[in-house]
């Protein structure tokens, strides 16, 4: 998302700009003017990122030459931005040079379509305020002080409240149809991952054989599975570091760890009479403490006489070795017999739309009211943690952002309690979900 800062001459825009980017980038001063060129530099506010374009003040009156070329850098940060903050001085007010910008970016949306508009109502430390900013038919303002870095937990409540919705549309649609799943498939030595891969894609792809290690680079297949593009990933064998002798096993296992942190799926493979081994352990929490999708599939289900019944006590044991995944799949699986292999892609298709998705802001802070209600924060030295608002700041795996008073309070069961809640609320169940506690600025802090 690329976000451009608009506004006249000196009311604050580049101490806004170097606020955002967390450097002082651009030169600021008393003087108008001082900005002549667009500049765009990455930004982050509490763990949202976006691209900023700082912009020249905009001129609608003056023909001079300087403030049209001014004019033509502020148009074209427009045309290649997702959302505009549009600046005023809240020592002056609005006075007309502001409707005059307001109108003149109206202007430009005739030619470049539409763009989100937020008012940002700079130099409110004080009493300064403006209580007119709707006249610029933007809707409501946002009252802040770049300088003293008040203000910005409201325009990161705007942003995210934006890119939750239509702004981000795109990202979103984006997520929920990935064009190529990666899915590593990683365990013990000999426990029949290329034995899988060969009987899922039809072919004797994979050297196999009774031997462990007999895979050493971790293979990349393309395949298509309900007409979406799968990445599968062979890796060698995971043994314990004291075991790894051989110098090209070594390698190996680095390397397969490495395909582990790129690929969006991990499916831990485990022979069904031996589940659950320290080695297996490891794997998966890796990959969770990764942020990836995990599913353990139960291979040679084919050689247990009662398999739905090993399941069942398989799935307690999951429960109680990965509390903080829970509903984890535990999948029964051949690969000789070639049986239940889809039940991993139908799984992880699943699995992936919800670990891309994001929850618009407002549904978001509806459920989180109702969570509170259930279950108010505990008193801390007999004083209220006041939870102010949640925000999603990302997903792959979904993020979120808890603002609260007194956050460094706030217990890690009450978090838990939380990330539960969000999860049956939402349908993430076994996805790995991360919650953030965000402290409330004190605003005199630069």
């Amino acid at each position: 998302m690329k976000i451009a800062i608009i506004g006249r001459p000196n009311v604050g825009k580049s101490t806004l700009f170097n606020r955002l980017v967390r450097k002082k980038s651009a030169i600021v001063g008393d003087t108008p003017g001082i900005t002549r060129d667009r500049k765009c530099m990455p930004a982050e506010l509490y763990g949202a990122k976006f691209d900023l374009l700082d912009t020249p003040g905009v001129d609608p009156f003056s023909k001079d030459l300087l403030a049209i070329s001014m004019n033509e850098q502020s148009l074209s940060a427009i045309k290649e931005s997702d959302l505009i903050f549009l600046v005023v001085d809240a020592v002056e007010g609005i006075i007309e040079y502001d409707r005059a910008v307001a109108i003149w970016i109206r202007s430009v949306f005739k030619k470049v379509g539409n763009r989100s508009v937020v008012v940002i109502i700079n130099k409110s430390e004080g009493k300064a305020s403006v209580q007119n900013s709707e006249i610029l038919g933007f809707g409501e303002g946002i009252s802040i002080s770049a300088e003293h870095n008040l203000g910005m937990e409201e325009i990161y409540r705007r942003v995210c409240e934006l890119s939750s919705s239509d702004l981000d549309k795109n990202v979103q649609d984006a997520a929920t149809s990935d064009a190529s799943i990666k899915v590593a498939i990683v365990g013990r030595p000999n426990v029949g991952k290329s034995t899988l891969i060969n009987a899922i894609i039809g072919e004797e792809r994979l050297l196999v054989g009774d031997q462990a290690g007999i895979t050493r680079d971790a293979i990349s297949l393309n395949w298509k599975y309900k007409n979406h593009p799968i990445s599968l990933i062979d890796t060698a064998g995971q043994r314990k570091k004291s075991r790894v002798e051989e110098k090209v096993e070594a390698i190996a296992v680095v390397d397969a760890w490495k395909h582990i942190r790129q690929a969006n799926v991990v499916v831990v493979l485990m022979d069904i009479q031996n589940p659950f081994e320290k080695q297996d352990i490891t794997i998966a929490r890796t990959a969770f403490d990764e942020g990836k999708i995990v599913i353990f599939a139960l291979n040679k289900s084919d050689t247990v006489s009662n398999p739905e019944e090993v399941l069942k006590s398989i799935e307690k044991r999951a429960e109680k070795e990965f509390a903080q995944l829970p509903g984890a799949s535990c999948l029964l699986v051949s690969a000789k017999e070639k049986k239940g292999l889809m039940r991993i892609f139908n799984t992880s298709l699943e699995l992936h739309k919800n670990w891309s998705r994001r929850i618009p802001t407002g549904v978001l802070n509806k459920w989180f009211q109702t969570a509170i209600g259930q279950n108010p924060p505990p008193l801390v030295n007999g004083r209220p943690i006041k939870l102010k608002y949640i925000s999603q700041t990302n997903c792959k795996p979904p993020t979120f952002a808890l603002f609260a008073s007194r956050v460094e309070h706030l217990p890690v069961s009450y978090e838990r309690y939380l990330l539960n809640h969000l999860r049956k609320s939402f349908d993430f169940k076994g996805v790995p979900l991360r919650i953030f506690s965000r402290r409330r600025e004190n605003p005199y802090n630069k």
